[in-house]
C-alpha cells in the first residue's frame, strides 16, 4: 500500500510522534467555543423586530449564535461593545466636541478602568460566561498614518496639543512628537483595555471589530489589474501592530463585498487576501494561533441586494476553506422592515440556508475524518480554488416541515479530496502523526497513539 513504512520505523515513530507537528508551518489554535463545531455560524444583525413588529419570524436555526447589537440585550454569546458601552473611550463627535478628552493622550486611563467593570457587569454579568467580546471602536486608528479623511482630526488635534506647549517648534518637529504621543497613548489604551477585559471575563474571546484590515480596496480604481493582494505598505503597517495582535484572543476582520465585485473572480480575490492576511497575523507571537471570525453580510454593501450563490462561495466558502473559525453575519437597521424581513427569510430557508448547512457540514466531516475532530481543516494551497463542499453524489439537503436537513456520508472520493487538498490546524497542543501513517497527518492526543 502506498505510504507504508517498515515495522521498525513505524515503532520508532510511535515513540517520537508527540513532537511532530501536524502542519509544519502552522500553529495550533484554540479549541472552538462549541465542541464538534470547527466553524461557528453567528447571526449578529438587528433583526429582532422582524418577528415582534413585522410578524416575520426569521429561520435562524443554521446559526450557532444569534445575537443583536441593539441596546438593551445582554447575556448574549456575542457582545458588541460600541464606543459608549465599554469604559470611557476618547473620541471627537462629528461637530468636533471632545468626549472623554477626545484624544487617547488626554484620556484618563484610571477613570476608564473604574468604569469598565460596570460595563462588563451590564452586558456580560456572568464572569465565567463563554462567548465573543467584540470592541467596536472606529473613531480613530492606532497608527497615525491610517487616520485619513474624517479621522485626520486626531492628527490635527494632536499637533495642536504639542504646538501649544512648544510654540517655537517647526511643523515637522511638532508632527514628529505628536505622532509619538498619539501612537503610544493609543497603544496603551487599547492594550490595557484588552488586558482588563480578559482579566474580568477570561472565557470571552477578545478582539477589535474590523481588525486586522489590509486595505485592498484598490478595485475602486478599476478592475482590470486588480489582484486582491494586500498592498505591501499595509502589510508592513500591520506588522507594526504586532503588539495588538499578541494581546487579542480573537480577530474580527470584515469581508463585506461591494456590488461592483458581484459574481466575479475579483470578489473572490478580495476576500481571499483579506482572510489570508488575518490568518498570517493570527500566528504572531508565542502560544496558540488566534481564531479568526470574519464579518460578512447577506447583502452587498449599502444595498438590500442578496449575495449571489457565486458570492456565497467567494465569501463564506473562501473563508472556511482558508481556516476561519467562524462567520458572523452583520447588518443594519435597513434589514428591519416588513419587505426586507420577508426577503431575508426567503434567503435563509433558500440558497443561504442551504449553503450554510452544506459548508458547515463539510467542515465538520473534514474535521472528523482528517483531524479526528481535534482540529480544523484548511487549504494546503491557499490560492487554489478548492472548497469544503458536500458532494451531491453522496449527500442531499431537504427541508421536511420547513427545516433544512442534510443526509448522507462522505464517500471514498470525498475523503481522498480532503486528504489531497486540506490539512489540519489542530486544537491546543495535541498535534501528532497518526499511528496509521499512510492516512497522513492528523490530530491526536499523544497518549492515544498506539
Amino acid at each position: 500500500m502506498e505510504g507504508m513504512v517498515p515495522a521498525g520505523q513505524l515503532l520508532l515513530t510511535l515513540f517520537t510522534s508527540w513532537i511532530v507537528a501536524c502542519a509544519a508551518d502552522t500553529k495550533q489554535t484554540n479549541w472552538p467555543l462549541y465542541s464538534q463545531k470547527p466553524v461557528l455560524l453567528v447571526w449578529n444583525a438587528p433583526t429582532q423586530e422582524c418577528g415582534t413588529r413585522h410578524g416575520v419570524t426569521l429561520t435562524l436555526n443554521q446559526f450557532d449564535i444569534v445575537a443583536t447589537p441593539n441596546e438593551g440585550f445582554v447575556r448574549q454569546n456575542l457582545t458588541m461593545f460600541y464606543k459608549e458601552r465599554l469604559g470611557l473611550y476618547p473620541y471627537f463627535e462629528h461637530g468636533g466636541a471632545a468626549v472623554h478628552g477626545g484624544l487617547p493622550q488626554l484620556a484618563s486611563l484610571s477613570q476608564h478602568y473604574e468604569k469598565m467593570p460596570d460595563s462588563l457587569q451590564r452586558y456580560i454579568p456572568e464572569p465565567g460566561a463563554k462567548g465573543l467580546a467584540v470592541i467596536d471602536w472606529e473613531e480613530w486608528r492606532p497608527l497615525w498614518i491610517r487616520n485619513w479623511d474624517a479621522k485626520d482630526i486626531y492628527r490635527r488635534k494632536s499637533c495642536d496639543l504639542v504646538a501649544e506647549k512648544n510654540p517655537k517648534w517647526t511643523p515637522g518637529e511638532v508632527e514628529k512628537v505628536a505622532l509619538q504621543e498619539f501612537e503610544l497613548s493609543a497603544r496603551k489604551f487599547m492594550v490595557e483595555t484588552l488586558k482588563l477585559g480578559k482579566s474580568l471575563r477570561p472565557k470571552q474571546l477578545w478582539g477589535f471589530y474590523l481588525f486586522p484590515d489590509c486595505y485592498n480596496h484598490n478595485y475602486k480604481e478599476g478592475l482590470r489589474n486588480y489582484t486582491g493582494v494586500c498592498p505591501a505598505v499595509e502589510v508592513e503597517r500591520n506588522n507594526q501592530l504586532n503588539w495588538l495582535w499578541m494581546e487579542c484572543t480573537a480577530f474580527f476582520p470584515s469581508i463585506y463585498m461591494d456590488s461592483v465585485l458581484s459574481s466575479t473572480n475579483y470578489g473572490r480575490l478580495f476576500v481571499r487576501n483579506r482572510v489570508k492576511e488575518a490568518m498570517r497575523l493570527a500566528s504572531v507571537g508565542d502560544g496558540l494561533a488566534r481564531p479568526v471570525f470574519v464579518y460578512t453580510r447577506p447583502t452587498y454593501n449599502g444595498q438590500m441586494t442578496l449575495l449571489t450563490e457565486t458570492d456565497l462561495v467567494s465569501t463564506i466558502g473562501e473563508s472556511v476553506a482558508l481556516g476561519a473559525a467562524g462567520v458572523i453575519f452583520w447588518g443594519d437597521t435597513s434589514y428591519a422592515s416588513t419587505t426586507s424581513c420577508n426577503i431575508l427569510n426567503k434567503y435563509l430557508v433558500g440558497s443561504l440556508g442551504r449553503y450554510l448547512l452544506n459548508v458547515s457540514t463539510a467542515a465538520e466531516q473534514c474535521s472528523k475524518h482528517l483531524c479526528r475532530s481535534l482540529g480544523r481543516c484548511f487549504r494546503r494551497e491557499p490560492d487554489r480554488d478548492v472548497y469544503l463542499h458536500l458532494s451531491s453524489a453522496t449527500h442531499s439537503i431537504t427541508s421536511p416541515s420547513g427545516q433544512l436537513r442534510v443526509t448522507g456520508a462522505p464517500g471514498k472520493a470525498e475523503l481522498a479530496f480532503f486528504r489531497t487538498h486540506f490539512q489540519c490546524q489542530c486544537y491546543g497542543f495535541f498535534c501528532v502523526f497518526s499511528s496509521h501513517l499512510w492516512r497522513g497527518r492528523t490530530c491526536l492526543f499523544p497518549q492515544t497513539v498506539v
